[in-house]
């Protein structure tokens, strides 16, 4: 708070006359510097208070004027054009007074809220979401350059089977061996780049089955399949190797 007193004289009539102190007091943020980021906001409100009552107002960073008629007057800041001093004046019949204060508006570069780098493993005619979201200030633009390098952004359609959703996820309704590779999601504006990386591996589409995904165990691979072999094997680990190997037993009595 920023408080003046003034005494103010003036002549009447030929003769000096004393008018009372007029206290006029000032509020407005309590730092005489304020940062916030692009997108946040800071209010700065101003306060008066005099005899007679002090009209308030705001003289803006371009020089422009906003003038209120009521006890007070707030600004809200968000934008970087936004940055600069404001300066709040009260003034009435019997004198003025203003405070100042300093705003930095800061931007933000992007941060990609997905892992850095995923691998998915799919089989033929699989669909795939890659999802990629960022924060920033001013809000990043989104764009996946794909395996042949085309750069794909929200809302394009590509090959009839390849699209990106508007949130930034990369949809591919079906994939086959052609769609192996890394997919680059970038997101980017006046600060700052941001990347995420999508492997996809296309692995199998043997007649008669279909994989539905992969785990490892001790080293060793397994595959689900919709439809079991007609014979497997169980080795140490106690995983089910899906090779169709022929198995002949035969008995042989005791003697």
């Amino acid at each position: 708070m920023v408080r003046l007193s003034f005494v103010i004289s003036f002549s009447l009539a030929g003769r000096d006359v004393d008018v009372l102190p007029l206290h006029l007091a000032v509020e407005e943020s309590s730092v005489p510097e304020a940062t916030i980021h692009q997108g946040g906001e800071v209010h700065l409100e101003c306060q008066a208070d005099g005899v007679p009552a002090p009209l308030l107002s705001w003289v803006l960073p371009d020089r422009s004027v906003m003038t209120s008629a009521g006890p007070s007057t707030s600004r809200i800041i968000t934008l970087p054009s936004d940055r600069g001093v404001y300066r709040c004046v009260a003034s009435n019949s019997a004198g003025a007074a203003s405070t100042s204060v300093r705003v930095h508006v800061s931007s933000l570069p992007p941060v990609i809220q997905q892992p850095r780098e995923e691998h998915l493993l799919l089989s033929p005619g699989r669909p795939v979401y890659a999802h990629c979201s960022a924060r920033g200030a001013p809000p990043p633009t989104l764009r996946w350059r794909i395996p042949d390098g085309t750069l794909v952004r929200p809302s394009q359609f590509l090959h009839g089977n390849l699209f990106v959703l508007t949130n930034g996820t990369l949809h591919i309704r079906k994939v086959g061996p052609k769609d192996s590779g890394s997919y680059e999601c970038t997101a980017s504006n006046a600060v700052g780049t941001d990347k995420r990386t999508v492997k996809l591996k296309i692995e199998g589409g043997a007649e008669g089955e279909r994989r539905q995904g992969e785990v490892s165990h001790k080293g060793v691979k397994a595959v689900a399949t919709e439809r079991p072999p007609s014979s497997s094997l169980i080795n140490d680990t106690g995983l089910s190797i899906s090779n169709q190997l022929p198995v002949h037993c035969t008995e042989q009595g005791r003697r």
